[in-house]
């Protein structure tokens, strides 16, 4: 008993390992194709590492300036200042010539200024610059578009800069006045203690002025400091310099009352050398407003974008991961796809109808015969990127090895379940390339998934390469484990392919 089952199983592992030196065989025989198959995805990969450029694109722009503008001595100096995302072509007072270039695309963007920008500030409007290209890609529209959004912020910067500085300098001379205000508080103080009445008086009076000037003077170039700190969650210029400004006041009330009660002499002479102290203090916030950067108080935030990564991930990196998995899935596709219609087309069918073979052997060895291939070519391959173009593998390799298996046992699946469905070998290469465009519009190849609405990431979690170029890429680009469920639907999915195939491959054998 226990011999015969031996026998039995001894005879299926002999057939098996027939099919797969036969489909070996076949493949090596042809050393143009494994010549194709090994270097041929390397090469394109290659192609495309040389010949990407990921540096932004300079746009030849025109600026139309109206007659009379007074934005006109500006643009050259603006244009220049986003860096070398616009190159200067001139400036035109013809806006039927700038348009003609345009539509000759001699020109790749033409910018018309506003003609009197003072007058749309003045009836409450924004300026407006107007970007007119010839560009149908979307990618291109939005570049044009975030190049007129950075330029119009530069110029925004550029004369809020400019306000600031004025307004240092402006306050510069308001140290003199503090200066005066301080003599003139240190006059009523000896007034005041010397019993001359009149001479206090006149001396509040000028203290009042100097006092009022002042707190004019600083409410643009404060204010604007105060809103810096404001919008970092503080308060303290503000209610300082509030607080500041209601202590002088009220100490100059204190001094103007003294003129009039000389019960309260002694009150407004302390009061004047309270109003020394407190006119030093808004000196010295007079001097940090003055010696602050523009730049901070125009810009005071500033971004900068660190990556958690372990290597620094080029371009080319990162569509590594998603071409590995679509030419590998249309590779194990296409053999799988053509093998059984072979054996249709040649009457080989017929023979293994009338030979002990079952389907479960013939499939069986067509799929380890494509695993072993497809392997090899597979570990070349990657052996040509990680090594050759210097693509990082940073997670194990037993991850690695662990996705691209499931992957090929999902893709066979499909290719060999093409090839019982086919009726000629064109129809199952045509089956074979809609397999190819659909991953390569819905695997995340071409768009990343959020960008598919969900019932189209139905038909994308439908493709192997889908699962593959996610987790190759965690596990090559993150160096993390692929994802537990992803890995179970992908061996799944694979499973249930096989268990079809050979139902079918089944029933197909039976047939008279």
């Amino acid at each position: 008993m226990i011999r015969s089952v031996l026998e039995i199983w001894w005879r299926a592992i002999i057939r098996i390992f027939a099919f797969i030196g036969k489909e070996t065989q076949i493949i090596l025989h042809q050393p143009r194709l494994v010549f194709s198959l090994i270097l041929g995805p390397f090469l394109i990969l290659l192609l495309f590492g040389l010949g990407y450029q990921n540096e932004p694109r300079t746009l030849n722009t025109l600026f139309v300036v109206p007659e009379g503008s007074t934005i006109g001595s500006y643009v050259e100096q603006y244009a220049n200042s986003i860096g070398n995302r616009i190159e200067f072509a001139g400036i035109t007072h013809d806006p039927a010539a700038a348009d003609q270039q345009l539509r000759q695309q001699k020109v790749d963007l033409v910018v018309v200024t506003p003609r009197n920008p003072l007058a749309d500030w003045e009836n409450d409007e924004q300026s407006t610059f107007s970007l007119f290209h010839n560009e149908i890609d979307p990618l291109e529209v939005t570049y044009v578009q975030v190049i007129g959004q950075q330029y119009a912020e530069r110029l925004n910067q550029e004369l809020l800069l400019k306000a600031v500085s004025q307004s240092q300098q402006e306050t510069s001379s308001l140290h003199d006045d503090i200066a005066q205000a301080k003599a003139n508080a240190a006059a009523v103080r000896t007034a005041l203690a010397s019993g001359n009445t009149a001479a206090a008086q006149n001396s509040v009076e000028d203290l009042q002025r100097d006092l009022d000037f002042m707190t004019l003077a600083l409410g643009s170039g404060m204010a604007l400091m105060s809103g810096v700190e404001q919008a970092g969650g503080q308060d303290a210029v503000p209610n300082e310099l509030l607080s500041v400004l209601e202590t002088l006041q009220n100490q100059t009330d204190e001094m103007a009352a003294a003129t009039q009660d000389n019960t309260a002499v002694d009150q407004g002479q302390t009061a004047a050398t309270e109003m020394e102290t407190s006119l030093d203090k808004l000196d010295n916030m007079l001097q940090v407003f003055q010696e602050t950067d523009p730049a901070v108080l125009v810009t005071p935030f500033q971004s900068k974008t660190l990556s958690i990564t372990q290597a620094t991930i080029e371009p080319l990196h990162f569509y590594v991961p998603a071409v590995i998995a679509l030419l590998l899935q249309h590779l194990a596709i296409t053999l799988a796809g053509l093998s059984i219609i072979n054996e249709k087309l040649s009457g080989a069918m017929e023979m293994f109808r009338a030979g002990p073979v079952s389907a479960f052997e013939m499939l069986f060895g067509k799929y380890t015969s494509y695993m072993l291939l497809i392997g090899v070519l597979a570990a070349v391959l990657t052996g040509l990127i990680v090594w050759g173009l210097r693509v990082p593998q940073l997670g194990l390799w037993a991850n690695y090895v662990l996705v691209l298996l499931a992957l090929l046992l999902a893709s066979l699946g499909i290719g060999f379940n093409i090839s019982l469905s086919a009726r000629s070998r064109s129809q199952a290469i045509q089956y074979g390339m809609l397999t190819l465009l659909a991953a390569i519009f819905f695997s995340g190849f071409f768009l990343p998934l959020y960008r598919l609405a969900m019932y189209v990431r139905i038909v994308s979690w439908l493709l192997p390469a889908t699962y593959g170029t996610v987790m190759l890429k965690n596990v090559m680009l993150r160096g993390q484990a692929p994802g537990v469920l992803l890995l179970v639907v992908l061996s799944g999915m694979a499973l249930v392919l096989f268990l079809l195939a050979w139902f079918r491959l089944g029933r197909q054998l039976k047939r008279e």
